[in-house]
């Protein structure tokens, strides 16, 4: 039974406490709101918080402090000239949202008036989402700087943190961001730090005043996704934490920014490099295309570009790319490079063709071991054109384990592409490094020839070579010299794209079932077909046997 009595006696503190709870409920949803900019019918004396109170310049959005679940719509087909940098900060679960409203082509912001800096900006701040915007920034003056004249810093998005911390949790996708003229040598900053979108983790204030502060600049849980970048310099697309260790040959793990996935992104026409990760682990680039990067260059410091490339990195994955049109401007110009001090790099189920500094640039470490790279069912079409790198090329020694396995490569008639070449390689009797190089297919019609890394534990085995054969193409206990019998290769080039699925090799080719086994294989192709860790696999990118 109950006691009514108890009940009487407490209705009013139950009372009190549903009160309460329902006033705590509604200042929590009063916290996060939703603001309207306007540049054509908005005040900036008006609330901002509907679309008949829209506000109407940057600047209004500049001075707020906007909390974890706000929003910051921006109306469509219009445009505003200035710099976008709303203050606060959000929470991975809760971020601030700038996006648009109304239906129509997306908000543009224009930072071409700008002095330098990010056209949109964010400092310090994490939990954030920039979702649907245009943004563009061109002064008008050309960029490129020398050595001793530096140009002017300059982005379209540039999220930055100096002594801010671990920011976690910020979204950059659906942006257009092109016409950046962003610098080489730039006054003051490293090049590689602006760009069409840039993460930037400053490092500058690390190590004077305590080692043991290594990281407190850096990043977790970015994603840079389906945005479209084009016409920008000096990066299409940069990732770039200096806050990783004392020196530059240091990789100190505590230190790195954790969690970046750039993903579904196309990059194109981009004076230098098309996708750069330095300063993370654990992290993804994937999905991405890049046509046309390094196309222009500085004498000095700065003749070197590549389309997707890490650097002090460790556990990154490069899968499933599209990236061609990469030109050499003295050195680099390749599809891919896993640079210096990146380790435990995957590369695989990549298209790359047309580069002309070919599909893979390694570069070694002569001071620390443990690269450990792999490199795995990949198609590389027509690249290396520019016959003065390799379709494969190492540099400055290969340091840990390389297994190159399981890739197609397609060379053209007329082609001066190198197949392999080592450039500045440790010479053999200091190069303990393991590189091994098997079950991969070279269709090579073209002139150029074979340089290889040598040394005890370099090893090429059941691999495929067929076309021409100049004198440095490797010896190998297995080798298979006959037509692969691909299904419909280009014979044209450069920059003839084919299809992909035309490098397959057809029901009766030799390279069905030649391979040597590899146990830790990836468990799939290109086409995403299942690969057998018992059984002797097909050569090359495309798996024939059905698993």
């Amino acid at each position: 039974m109950f006691d009514l009595n108890f009940i009487s006696a407490n209705r009013s503190r139950v009372g009190l406490l549903a009160v309460a709870l329902a006033a705590s409920c509604c200042a929590m949803t009063a916290e996060a709101a939703t603001y309207y900019i306007d540049a054509v019918a908005g005040s900036d004396s008006a609330a901002g918080t509907s679309a008949t109170t829209a506000w109407q310049t940057l600047t209004k959005a500049n001075a707020t402090t906007f909390v974890a679940g706000d929003q910051i719509l921006l109306h469509t087909d219009q445009r505003w000239s200035g710099q976008l940098h709303p203050l606060g900060s959000g929470t991975s679960t809760s971020p601030i949202v700038i996006s648009s409203y109304g239906g129509g082509a997306k908000p543009i912001i224009d930072g071409g008036t700008l002095s330098g800096g990010g056209a949109v900006y964010l400092l310090n701040q994490g939990g954030w989402t920039i979702d649907g915007l245009e943004v563009v920034s061109n002064s008008g003056v050309n960029n490129l700087g020398t050595a001793s004249a530096g140009g002017i810093n300059r982005s379209g998005i540039f999220i930055d943190n100096e002594a801010g911390g671990i920011l976690s949790g910020i979204t950059v996708q659906n942006n257009y961001v092109h016409d950046v003229n962003g610098c080489f040598i730039c006054s003051g900053v490293d090049g590689h730090g602006n760009g069409g979108i840039v993460f930037l983790a400053d490092g500058s204030n690390i190590i004077a005043a305590n080692v043991l502060t290594l990281g407190y600049e850096s990043y977790d849980n970015v994603h840079i996704l389906n945005n479209t970048v084009s016409n920008v310099g000096r990066g299409g697309i940069v990732f770039w934490d200096n806050s990783t260790g004392i020196s530059y040959a240091l990789v100190y793990a505590p230190a790195l920014s954790n969690n970046i996935t750039i993903q579904g992104n196309q990059v194109y026409d981009v004076d230098g490099d098309g996708i750069t990760m330095s300063g993370a682990q654990n992290s993804l680039i994937d999905h991405n295309l890049v046509g046309g990067a390094g196309l222009k260059t500085v004498d000095s410091t700065e003749p070197s570009s590549g389309g997707i490339w890490v650097m002090k990195t460790i556990g990154v994955t490069m899968q499933y790319n599209e990236v061609y049109g990469v030109l050499t401007h003295q050195v680099d110009g390749q599809a891919f490079d896993n640079d210096f001090f990146a380790h435990n790099t995957i590369i695989q189920y990549n298209y790359s063709h047309d580069n002309q500094g070919g599909f893979l640039l390694m570069m070694g470490n002569p001071v620390l071991a443990g690269t450990n790279l792999t490199v795995r069912y990949n198609l590389s079409v027509n690249d290396s054109w520019g016959g003065t790198k390799g379709v494969f090329t190492s540099e400055y020694g290969i340091v840990g384990t390389v297994s190159i396995y399981n890739n197609t490569v397609y060379i053209a008639p007329g082609l001066a592409s190198n197949p392999i070449l080592c450039d500045s390689c440790l010479p053999y009797f200091v190069n303990a490094n393991i590189w091994n190089f098997k079950n991969n297919i070279i269709a090579n019609f073209g002139t150029g020839n074979y340089t290889n890394p040598a040394g005890p534990y370099v090893a090429f085995s059941n691999n495929l070579f067929y076309g021409n054969h100049p004198s440095g193409e490797p010896a190998d206990a297995h080798k298979i010299t006959s037509d692969p019998q691909f299904v419909s290769p280009l014979a044209v080039a450069p920059y003839g794209l084919g299809s992909v699925s035309g490098y397959q090799v057809g029901p009766g080719s030799p390279a069905i079932g030649a391979g040597a086994v590899i146990s830790n294989n990836g468990g799939k192709d290109y086409f995403g077909r299942n690969v057998s860790t018992t059984a002797a696999p097909t050569l090359g990118f495309f798996e024939a046997n059905a698993f």
